[in-house]
């Protein structure tokens, strides 16, 4: 595809294509789709949506109370004076455009030639010649020419059933056109081209080539639209504002209420000062009055920090507050409490909450100590500081676990190797108390005396989880009321033996420390438990089970041994807080 200006052609080709497609003369063009471009219709569809984008933005919020739109700002001022000019632009283009589609000294459309197609819908040609036609079919009422790139035409056909004849003549003629190229025949591509320069031309013709005709006001259509934009966009504005702002005013104190007025301040300007200072005030001291809670009284004072009576406001908000204190005390919980001093936290009742939160703690306290046991009066005591530290400073309690270093399982293990029933390095007892293995049974006593506590206690109050392991040498400074649990497993110098399977074992006693530490208290609470475990050989003699190998079945023994062994101290440290369940 090439481009041409119709206008910038030799007067003699320009006179060879209008006489072409307006009186058919040689070369006639063989097929035709008379009309102009789309241009004037989408410079109209651009002045049509300029209209329509100028009618909704001044609808958009209009006399709205609740709409941030109500008022359009300055920053909405472009958009204005883009609408209009888009309106005014598309007039004075649409209007050349058909200007100038009327000033051509042909009828605008498209044209196929033996030699090529052109696209004359204006003066601007687009030409394809027909040597690069990829297909020519009829579709329907029409002929289809396609072009390769993908350029495609469509003619309609006056008489459907000569479709195949005109295809039939339009390959014929590209087929002219082709070997007049080839040959170079001047006559015959004068007879193909209309576009062919020819060697001679009419002596007594005009000589100069017609010249593009434009309206006086065409190449001003751009400052006339603009123009037009300058006046009257801010205009527009202005005029739209005024109504909106007087709309929102009468429907405001129509409604006459509060929640009006406020919208009418938020988004209105013209009567800010009377509706700001008079109508909004008053509607809102009403509203409080009426409804008497404490959300009503804040909003009211919030909104009014100059007002003159500021005893009888702080007098009625304290009033509401007690009222509401009342209402969370009820459920007798600290969380509805917590709740409401939440939701207040400027409430001014402080020690009145304070008296109720410590009333929830006290009874807490109370209903512990009388399911409490007696035979440690260390721990009950303990509890008391526990509660009144939390109740200062927060739910939360650590379990941590200590290991300390065994002197004894090297031992363990060279006597092990030494015995008849000796099955090898992977039933050495000190295989079975490491890190690993101590890891899975703190976890286990951990979580059993974090429930415990957490829930004997009172659930509401404590948050009792488990930390990290210590790893010090000494037990750390906690910074939350923390439960040191420091433990170890020695031989206890006992061996036994099994023949199902083959195997030696030794006893196991295992020596816990517990530290119950509240951070900033010198007394801690303790408590101190050995637990003597002999070996579990008896979990192997199920004669259902598979016989196991040698370092499953010292896992299974030793295993049992530990957690039996946790088990047990948990149960003795808890029997000193906690009465046993009937």
């Amino acid at each position: 595809m090439k481009a041409v200006d119709f206008y910038k052609l030799p007067r003699a080709i320009q006179d060879r294509f209008v006489g072409s497609v307006m009186s058919g003369f040689p070369p006639a063009p063989i097929l035709a789709a008379k009309g102009g471009t789309s241009t004037k219709l989408v410079w109209l569809g651009v002045s049509g949506a300029s209209f329509v984008g100028i009618i909704v933005a001044a609808r958009l919020g209009y006399g709205s109370l609740d709409s941030a739109l109500s008022l359009h700002s300055a920053k909405a001022l472009p958009l204005y004076l883009a609408l209009v000019f888009g309106f005014a632009f598309g007039l004075v283009q649409a209007f050349a455009r058909v200007v100038r589609e009327r000033a051509l000294p042909y009828t605008a459309g498209v044209y196929l030639f033996p030699a090529c197609l052109i696209d004359a819908r204006d003066d601007q040609f687009r030409v394809y010649e027909t040597r690069d036609l990829a297909s020519v079919d009829v579709q329907g009422a029409a002929i289809r020419v396609a072009f390769a790139g993908g350029a495609q035409f469509l003619f309609p056909l006056a008489k459907p059933e000569t479709g195949k004849e005109l295809v039939e003549q339009v390959q014929a003629a590209r087929d002219r056109a082709m070997r007049a190229q080839a040959t170079e025949d001047p006559k015959e591509l004068v007879a193909v081209d209309p576009l062919h320069n020819p060697r001679f031309s009419s002596p007594v013709g005009p000589r100069d080539a017609y010249e593009l005709r434009r309206p006086p006001w065409g190449k001003l259509g751009p400052a006339v639209a603009a123009g037009v934009a300058v006046v009257m966009g801010p205009a527009l504005w202005l005029v739209r504002n005024s109504g909106s702002d007087k709309t929102m005013y009468a429907r405001a104190t129509q409604a006459n209420d509060s929640e009006a007025y406020r919208l009418y301040l938020a988004h209105g300007d013209a009567f800010k000062g009377e509706v700001g200072d008079i109508l909004l005030p008053r509607s809102e001291l009403r509203d409080a009055e009426k409804v008497g809670t404490v959300e009503s009284l804040l909003a009211y004072k919030a909104s009014h920090p100059g007002s003159k009576i500021p005893t009888e406001v702080a007098a009625s908000i304290r009033k509401a507050m007690l009222e509401e204190l009342e209402k969370a005390k009820q459920p007798g919980t600290l969380a509805a409490l917590q709740d409401f001093s939440k939701r207040y936290p400027e409430h001014g009742v402080e020690p009145e909450l304070g008296a109720a939160i410590h009333a929830v703690y006290s009874r807490e306290l109370e209903a512990y100590k009388k399911k409490a046991p007696k035979k440690d009066a260390a721990a009950t005591a303990f509890i008391e500081r526990l509660f009144a530290h939390a109740e200062k400073h927060g739910p939360k309690v650590e379990v941590r676990f200590k290991r300390k270093a065994a002197t004894s399982m090297e031992r363990a293990d060279q006597f092990i190797l030494k015995t008849p029933t000796f099955m090898g390095v992977v039933t050495y007892p000190s295989r079975f108390f490491d890190d690993k293995h101590a890891t899975v049974r703190e976890a286990a006593l951990g979580k059993s005396l974090a429930t415990q506590f957490d829930g004997g206690l009172a659930a509401e109050l404590f948050e009792v989880a488990v930390g990290p392991v210590v790893t010090d040498a000494d037990l750390p400074e906690p910074k939350e009321p923390t439960l040191f649990i420091t433990h170890v497993a020695e031989w206890s110098g006992h061996n036994y033996t099994s023949n199902r399977p083959r195997g030696s074992y030794i006893g196991v006693q295992f020596n816990f420390e517990a530290t119950f530490v509240i951070p900033g208290e010198p007394k801690p609470y303790k408590f101190k438990s050995e637990v003597f475990k002999h070996a579990a050989t008896h979990v192997l003699n199920n004669p259902d089970e598979p016989m196991l190998a040698p370092g499953q079945a010292e896992e299974k023994v030793y295993e049992t041994m530990g957690q039996d062994a946790f088990e047990q101290f948990g149960k003795r440290l808890l029997a000193n807080f906690f009465a046993p369940q009937k």
